[in-house]
């Protein structure tokens, strides 16, 4: 008797009905993840909405800090004190003192700030009177900060009082025996010179370059009116920014 084919033996069922027992487990073992995937994605999404609004509190919190300048005193009271400390009148007193003192210190340093004035300026031109031995500078300026300086055409005038660093160059082109610059202030009914330099010049108009430079530290009072004259008739200097220059820098009171 012919061997039994094992296709034969298999017990058959209904078309469409291969591996039915196998596939039962896998499905559901699919749906499990599917599930665990979708109950994941949902907690970090509720995480994250936690996190976000606690920034959002966070940051409102620190912007009426920054309002304010401190814990509101009436809503949490003196939290970096202690209860027993809270009713000592001594501690309050010396707490309150060094509050008054941080904040005279806090308003001086902004004063300081707004008034750290600093003006530089370049030459736009130079005029000489026909009746004059003096050649005039007008300025222009090049750096600007603060409201304290002013440059008005010539003249430079000062606006807060206080100690400034003033400097001052000419480059000079010419073949007169000497050159040189004076610097002087006018103000509270009186001229004075602040500082003068003077340059032996070259008679070989090739070799004609020198530069005259001065620099000191002033006490300056409020509507003072600097200014930078050449003891020349029609004295032929450069026009250059970085040959002729007149700058200043506030410092302090």
């Amino acid at each position: 008797m012919p061997a039994s084919s094992p296709s034969l033996l298999a017990p058959k069922g209904p078309p469409g009905d291969m591996g039915g027992p196998v596939r039962e487990p896998a499905l559901s073992v699919a749906l499990w993840l599917s599930w665990g995937a979708a109950l994941g994605a949902v907690a970090c999404a509720m995480a994250l909405l936690t996190q976000q609004t606690e920034l959002q509190n966070l940051r409102r919190e620190v912007a009426r800090l920054q309002r304010t300048g401190g814990p509101s005193e009436k809503e949490e009271g003196y939290p970096w004190l202690s209860l027993q400390e809270q009713q000592s009148p001594d501690a309050l007193e010396a707490w309150e003192n060094g509050e008054r003192s941080r904040r005279k210190r806090a308003a001086l340093i902004h004063k300081q700030k707004k008034k750290h004035s600093v003006l530089h300026l370049v030459p736009i031109n130079i005029t000489s009177k026909e009746d004059s031995d003096v050649t005039e500078v007008m300025w222009q300026p090049a750096l600007k900060r603060g409201r304290g300086l002013e440059a008005q055409g010539y003249v430079v005038r000062v606006w807060d009082s206080g100690i400034y660093l003033l400097y001052s160059q000419v480059l000079f082109h010419d073949v007169t025996f000497t050159m040189g610059q004076v610097v002087s202030r006018e103000g509270q009914g009186r001229q004075e010179t602040l500082f003068r330099c003077i340059r032996s010049m070259p008679s070989n108009p090739d070799w004609a370059y020198n530069s005259c430079y001065s620099a000191g530290v002033f006490h300056l009072h409020q509507g003072d009116i600097l200014s930078v004259t050449i003891p020349r008739g029609r004295a032929k200097l450069s026009l250059s920014p970085h040959g002729t220059f007149l700058g200043l820098r506030f410092h302090g009171y």
